[in-house]
Parts: C-alpha cells; structure tokens; sequence
C-alpha cells in the first residue's frame, strides 16, 4: 500500500495557488523592522481571535495585529517554551521559567482582560511537577478540562480537573520515565470519549483519559520534534522521511509517499504543510535573482492538497524556517533571519482559470467540489471539459462529462453535437441517461428508440421498455414505425393504453380476434370507447362474434366491483368475469420470450351487478356499414329487451323495408323480403314499440308498403287518407267497406264517396244506394245537397234516388208535423200560465184547507197558508215561515237548473266546440237561443230571497206557487 501511495506521488502536479509576499515596512521594500527584532529571538508562537501571538527566548510575549503593530509584555523571568491559544475564547496557556533553576511554570492568560501594569491579566499559574525535566510539547482541550505535558525523558504529566478556579492543581503522570523524549501530544474528541496521542521519538501511544486512561500502542515507531500535526478531522498525521502517515483510533491508516527529510508539519484549512531540508542552491522555478551563498542550509516548503492530489504550493528559497503559524487566512512563515513571509491563497476561480488553460478539468472538478462550489459553476466545468474532449476526438469521455451536466445543461447542445458527429452510440448512452434521469421529454424518447432501432440493438431496447421511464406514447409510436410490434404491444398493455394496444392489433396485425378478446376483458367505459372506434372493421371482419359483443355491452348489466373493494368507474366491466385474451400468434410469443409473459392490465376483483350501467345502441349503429343482417339482428335484441329508443325502432323498421340486392320476378316479392315486409307489419302494430309515426309513414310509401301504410293511416285517424288511397284503385267495396267501419268517426266520408261514385262514368248504382242509405239512416247532409252532388253525374237517373228522397220527405213532412203539435201545446200552456198570473194578480185567494199539511190535525190558529193551496200550524213551520216546506225542494231545483242554463248561455267555447263537433249545428244555435245565449247580461237569482227585501210570507208563497207552476209546464 506504501510502494502504491509513493508510486502515485510522482503523478501529483504541482500549482502555485498561493502568493508569497515578505511583510515589509509601510512605504519600504525592506522587512519590517519590529518583526525583525522579535521573530529573530522567538522560542514559540501561537495565533487566534486575529492575533498573532510570538514568544520570545528573554521571557516576553508580543502580540501583533493584523496592521502588524506589536504589544508586548514580560510573561518570564528567563524565557518562555511553550503556548497554546484556545480557539474560542481568547485564553493563553504557557509554560516558561522563572527561576534560574530552569524550573516549568504553567501560566494561563486573558488577553482580554488588563490587570494594573496593563498587561493581560494571569488567571493561574503552577509549577509542572518534575518541573526541573524540558518541556517538549503540550496539549490543551478546549474547555480547559484536560491539559498534557510531555518531558524529554518520556514522562507525560495530566492535569484534570477546573485548573482556573481549583486551589490545588492535581497533577498525575500519565506515562513514566523513559528513553524516548515525548515529541508530540494531541487530543482527539470522540463523542463523550477523549483520546490523546502520545508520540515519542520510537513509538506512538493512545490514551483513552476517560476511561482508567486505557493505553495502546498504535506504532513502534515515533516521529521527531515538529513533525507531528493534527488535522481538521482529527487524524493525527506523522512525517517521517519516507512518508507521511495518518493515525486514528484504531491504529495507522492511510499514507502518502511524500519523501525527504521533514523538520516540521502545519495544517492549514484542508492543506498539510511539510518544511524539510535541502542543502545546496535551490532548484525552484521561483528563486529570486539574487545569487544564494554557496552552503547555506534551505528549507524546503510545500503545501499539499490531499483530497484533490495536487501540489497547491512548492518553495525551495527559505532559510532555516524557524515558525510555521496561521491566521486572518494566511499562512506566516518566520525565518531565523528574522524576515517574514506571508502566504495568501488565490481566489477558487482563479485556480480554475489556472486549471483550465492547462486543460486539467478533472482537477478542476475535483478543487471546485473541495472549495463547495455552487452546482452550477461545477456542471458548467463538466460541459467545458466535454466540450475539450469532443475537440480532441475522445467521444467516450466527452458524452460521460456531457452525462454529469444533465438537468442544467439544455439537452440539445450535446445531441446536436454527436449528431452531426454521427456517433449514434454515444448519443444512445446520453439520452439513456437522460431518460433515467426522468428529464427526457418526448422527442427524446422518439430520438432513443430510433437510435435502437437502427443499432438492432434488441437487449437494450427490451431493458430500456422495461425500465419504463419514459413518455409512453410516444414509445408505442415510434416501435410501430419501426415495427417493433411486440415491443409496441408490451408497452400498450402494461400502461393501459387500450386505443394504441387495439391500433397495433387491428392496424398493423390485422388480428381481429384478439381484438376482440382484448376488448371484452376491458373495463366497461373503456370497451364501450374502443368499440365505437374500432367497431367498424371488427365487424366486417368478425361480424357474429362482434355483434354478440355489443349485444352483450347493450343488454347485460356491467359488472363492477363489490362494495367492500374500490369501486371505480374505469373498473366496471362487460363481463361477470375478466377472461385472458388469447395469444396464438407469432407477436404474443416473442413478446413472451422477450419479456416473461404479458402484464396483467387489471386485477380480477369481486364483481357486482351495476344494472344501471349499459351502453346506448344508438352510439354503435354506425359500425355496422354494408351489414345490414348484422345490424337487424343486434336491434332485434335490443328490441327484445323493451326500453329501445325511437332512432333504435326506425333503423330496424328501415332494415326490415330496404330493397332486395336481387330483382325478384315480376309482380312476385322475394321471400326474405316478404318475411320482413311480415316483421315490419309487426313491428308497426306492436303497442310497445315506440317509433316515429311519420317517419314510418314516409318510409312505407317509399318502399310501397301497402299494409303498412294503411296501418298507419288508421293509426293516425288519416281516414280521408285511406279513402284516397282505395279510390285511387277503385276498390268499391273496400270504399262502403272503410265508410261503414270509420263512418260513425268521420261522417264526412259518405259525403266524398258520394261524391266520387258521382264522378265516375261506370255504373255504380248499387254502391251509391249503399251511400245514401248510410246518408239518410245518419242524416248527414241536406237532400237538397245530395241532388246537387249526384247532378254532376249526367248519367244519373231519377230512379238512384228515388227511394231517397221519398223516405226524405215523409221524414220531413212528418217532423213538421210534430213541431206543429208541441208548438200548439206550448201555446196553451202559456196562455193558461198568463190566465192564473192575472188571477193571482187581480182575484183573491180563498184557502179552504182543514187540516195542517204537516201533522194533518185541523188547523188553528194562529195558521200560515201558501199560495201553493198548502196550509199550516205555524208552531210546524218552526223558524222558516217564507216558504212552503212541500213545495220548497222542487222549487229549488227548478231555480238552480235554470241558474245552471243561464251560466251555460256565456260559456261561449263550449258553444263552438260542440257546435263544430255535432252533426244538426242548427239544433245547437237553437238551444242555446233558449238558454239566452245572445241575450243581455243578468244576473241569476237565488233560490232564497234576502231577508232584508223580502215580501210578506203570503205574497212570497203565493209567488213561489205560481213560479213553481210555470216552470213546471
């Protein structure tokens, strides 16, 4: 693993993506003259919170701010060894003597806090147990829970516990006495578990201070002063001359084969520092033009990226690198001379720009990945660097980074390219990816398949279907084109696309049986839509099996799923039972072969009967053109059902009336037309059926229908229409025989067969005096009407009528008579009514009643007598003594039949109606003359009179009598 890491670095590229720039005075080009005093004796140095921290070999600390101003303050008597600044709060942990006897005090600072020399203030400080031993390194956590010293001969002291506010500071040695001088101390944060690191000159040590400090050892070997760092994630990273490794928990892991002698390792954001050593002239490319003295020592100064593999900076020209340190994000490196040099990373785009003109893409991508650059400047590299391999001829690696720009590169620019490059392979992986990226619209769905299909690549065609990521129609259509049938099939059946899976069938196979199968295991909504589309060929292919299909869609109830199961609409279906469609040709195998069977379009569920659910015949007549015995057959069932429509009874009477293909012989109907002449007859007189009565007509006559067209004549009370019809065959006895069957509904038919017998030149003198017996038996016309119609004929003889008109005029002579006689009795009554008026008017009434009409006992007073010849006790009359409680009844009824006729007198519709509907109109004037129809207004009286205005019980019985008597007569 080693041999491949060093093997691999010789591949890592070198970039100057840092600035070097020495820190100089304001206005000069010199060094800066205050650093330059205090870099040249420093011991240590620190940085934080926009500081740098140095500490110097006489004891002072300075600290210097970013104008490069610096304060300093004595922290020592005789020097100080050691810092460390806490990252969040501004705290610094040193160690330095204070005595002569070199003895190690650990002092903590607040920077910023000022005590009364105005120097930081000292929250603590304690001796280092075993103190009088060097210091060489130390480790602070950042809570300042934990603090480890490590002494040159081995020992490593832990210092536990809240060290600012705790009396006693409880030290205990972690690790005892040895050979090998502690290098390194590091801790590692690992949840609620602590680790440190210990790192010798010979071994590399872990101790779990959270728990009973468990110690293992990690390596046999150790690493020397500065050339142990921890990284941003924690791994402690160790340079030895052959390479740099990383430990964890667990031990060593990866390494990079970085050689050459190392004196010191930094870390800086995501880049590892190495300063090493070289002697003799500096070979880099970025030496100064001024000539080095021969035999000085240099430094070597590199700057690796470890997650891109690159080099970011390389600098041979430092001389005896004393302190690496970072911070306001830059790298400060302090030379023994006492100069220093600031190293300022460029700007991300800037490196790219460098990367891009050396054409180093993947590099590029790989730097814009690690800086978290936003996706879209990244996609923009991905198409800049298939734009440069699509240039050098590399397709293969251009379409791959073409592939990466997918969802914000326009789809277009790469297919346009390997269009005209006609690199159809790499155009299909594109738009593969383009399509499991679910971007693709449909013109890249066509564009794909079209790519398939001229590849003949079969394999990848059935996994691209299968995968189903795509439009589906617009894939059905494009394998059709291509006639990939089975593949087309596939696709219809598995998404439901019943229209296109019927046009592949129909269109393309000319399978009409699995047509149809197809179609009879749809949901019902869906096989009534196809059926209506696509009827048409199915029935003039498969007309029996097709129309029993619709008969059943028509007739049967669609079966939809039970209640306790989702009962959708699209489910409902023509059958109590879906049934498999049936695959005998060589399509259905290859697609089984291709795919493992057919996929089930539905689920069989539990079906109900849904006997609302029925498809209108209406809709599917247009399917059967040139199949007009199909079509009777399936309106027959419909017919047979009962709740046919109109449209349904009309087509089927035209299919029974339409001509013959064949000429039958002369005068001769064909059979089979004569059995539908037969069919339709029934059809006509069949009470449910509900046609159109004129439609039928027209239809009958058209195609010279004769029993149906004198049907419907009867039907439609079109006797005159009959009439017509038989006197244009002249058909005489079929003329008495329709007068006399329709004479008493339309009296006015004697009068036209009358009239056509009179026209005729032949002799018809029997049937006319079969016409005027039924004229003179009904008294339809006048006579004298009669006469005139009969003159038209000049061939007509007195003898024809003769008959007539004598029983004519006895009638008549014999009515006048009788008129006479009632008019004579009216006469005599009404005289004699005037007569007992005049006498009740003028004469008294003597009353020589006995006995009380009521109770029949002799009558006494006091007694009430009625013009009526009525008497009685008035105790009998009780409360009503206005009038005669015998005579009253009758008199009432009389009043309100007369009420009744004068009320009828001003119902003058009633009066036109029946005048229009009765044969003797003179009869009707004259009645309702009677009632007074013409007469003026009056108002119709009471049959009791107003108490307020009503005469004496005398007067009014007297003429209740005679008004009684008169209406009587």
């Amino acid at each position: 693993h080693e041999h491949h890491a060093r093997t691999r670095m010789i591949q890592w590229r070198r970039f100057q993506f840092f600035d070097k720039d020495l820190v100089k005075e304001e206005g000069s080009s010199a060094p800066n003259e205050t650093l330059r005093e205090i870099v040249g004796k420093i011991t240590c140095c620190g940085s934080g919170r926009g500081q740098l921290i140095l500490g110097e070999a006489d004891g002072f600390i300075s600290i210097v701010d970013r104008d490069f101003k610096a304060y300093s303050f004595q922290a020592y008597e005789y020097g100080i060894t050691h810092m460390h600044h806490l990252k969040e709060r501004a705290i610094l942990i040193t160690i330095g003597h204070d005595d002569a006897a070199i003895t190690s005090t650990v002092k903590i600072w607040n920077l910023d806090k000022m005590d009364k020399n105005d120097a930081p203030l000292c929250l603590k400080s304690f001796k280092v147990e075993r103190g009088t031993v060097p210091v060489t390194c130390m480790a602070v956590m950042e809570d300042l829970s934990q603090v480890a010293i490590g002494l040159c001969n081995g020992v490593v002291v832990m210092i536990r516990g809240d060290i600012i506010r705790d009396k006693v500071v409880k030290q205990k040695v972690l690790k005892g006495d040895g050979q090998d001088p502690v290098t390194s101390l590091a801790f590692r944060v690992q949840g609620r578990s602590i680790l440190l690191f210990v790192t010798t000159t010979n071994s590399i040590l872990s101790y779990w201070t959270s728990n009973k400090d468990q110690e293992t050892l990690l390596d046999e070997q150790g690493a020397e002063m500065g050339c142990v760092v921890m990284s941003d994630e924690q791994d402690l990273i160790v340079g030895r001359p052959e390479a740099v490794y990383f430990y964890g928990p667990d031990g060593r892991g990866p390494c990079f084969g970085f050689e050459g002698g190392k004196v010191r390792l930094a870390w800086f954001r995501s880049y590892l520092i190495i300063v090493g050593t070289e002697s003799g002239t500096p070979s880099s490319s970025a030496i100064s033009s001024i000539p080095a003295p021969q035999n000085v020592k240099f430094n070597t100064f590199n700057i690796y990226d470890l997650k891109n593999k690159f080099i970011a900076f390389t600098e041979n020209r430092f001389e005896n690198i004393t302190q690496v340190v970072s911070e306001w994000g830059s790298i400060f490196v302090l030379t023994s001379d006492g100069r220093v040099f600031q190293l300022e990373e460029k700007d991300t785009q800037t490196k790219l720009e460098t990367l891009f003109k050396k054409n180093l893409y993947s590099v590029a991508i790989n730097l814009a990945h690690s800086q978290h650059y936003d996706h879209n400047s990244i996609v923009d590299i991905f198409r800049r660097y298939g734009d440069h391999l699509y240039s050098k001829g590399d397709y293969d690696g251009a379409i791959g980074q073409y592939q990466r720009t997918i969802g914000h590169l326009e789809p277009s620019y790469v297919i346009r390219k390997f269009l005209d490059a006609q690199r159809i392979h790499n155009l299909t992986s594109y738009l593969q990816a383009l399509h499991e990226r679910g971007l693709a619209n449909a013109d890249h769905t066509t564009l794909l398949l079209n790519c398939y299909t001229k590849l003949k690549d079969v394999q990848k065609l059935d996994n691209f279907i299968k995968a189903a990521n795509f439009d589906i129609e617009t894939a059905i259509k494009v394998c059709r084109q291509a006639q990939y049938y089975s593949h087309a099939l596939y696709l219809a059946e598995k998404h439901g696309e019943h229209e296109h899976y019927l046009k592949i069938l129909l269109e393309d196979l000319q399978d009409y049986q699995k047509a149809l199968d197809y179609i009879s295991t749809l949901p019902f909504l869906e096989a009534e839509k196809n059926l209506k589309k696509y009827g048409k060929s199915l029935v003039s292919a498969l007309p029996e099996q097709s129309t029993k299909l619709l008969m059943r869609l028509c007739t049967q109830p669609a079966h939809v799923p039970a209640p306790s199961t989702t009962s959708a609409l699209s489910h409902h279906t023509i059958t109590s039972a879906a049934t498999p469609p049936s695959r005998p040709n060589t399509e259905d195998a290859m697609r089984d072969e291709l795919f493992g069977g057919a996929p089930k379009t539905h689920d069989i569920e539990p079906l109900v009967e849904d006997t609302t659910l029925k498809a209108v015949p209406e809709e599917f007549i247009h399917v059967f053109v040139n199949q007009p015995e199909w079509l009777t057959t399936f309106l027959e069932s419909i017919v047979q059902q009962g709740d046919a429509s109109t449209l349904v009874y009309n087509t089927l009477l035209e299919l029974y009336l339409r001509e013959d293909q064949t000429p039958s012989a002369a005068g001769k109907l064909n059979p089979d037309r004569q059995r539908r002449f037969d069919k339709a007859l029934d059809l006509l007189k069949d009470p449910k059926a509900q046609y159109d009565e004129g439609h039928a007509l027209v239809l009958c006559q058209v195609q010279g229908f004769t029993s149906g067209i004198l049907y419907l004549y009867e039907k439609l009370k079109l006797y005159n229409e009959i009439i017509q019809f038989y006197m244009d065959g002249a058909d005489y006895d079929q003329l008495i025989r329709v007068c006399t069957r329709f004479g008493d509904k339309a009296p006015n038919l004697w009068v036209q067969v009358l009239s056509y017998f009179a026209g005729r030149e032949e002799d018809c003198q029997k049937q006319l005096e079969q016409v005027l017996h039924s004229i003179e038996k009904d008294n339809l016309i006048p006579p004298l009407l009669v006469i005139q119609i009969l003159a038209q004929k000049p061939t007509t003889t007195l003898t024809v009528i003769k008959d007539y008109i004598t029983k004519r005029l006895l009638s008549e002579n014999k009515q006048i008579q009788d008129d006479y006689r009632l008019i004579r009795s009216y006469t005599e009554e009404t005289e004699k009514m005037r007569q007992e008026i005049h006498d009740l008017r003028t004469s008294a009434k003597i009353f020589q009643q006995s006995k009380c009409t009521a109770c029949l006992s002799p009558l006494d007073l006091p007694a009430v007598h009625f013009l009526c010849n009525h008497s009685f006790h008035q105790r009998c009359l009780g409360d009503n003594e206005r009038e005669c409680p015998v005579c009253t009844p009758n008199n009432r009824k009389l009043l309100d039949v007369k009420r009744l006729l004068m009320e009828s007198a001003g119902q003058h519709d009633q009066f036109f109606k029946r005048l229009e509907g009765d044969p003797d109109g003179f009869f009707v004037v004259s009645e309702y003359f009677g009632r007074g129809i013409f007469n003026a207004p009056a108002s119709v009286p009471t049959p009791t009179p107003s108490p307020s205005t009503n005469p004496p019980p005398s007067q009014s019985a007297a003429r209740q009598s005679v008004s009684a008597r008169r209406n009587g007569m």
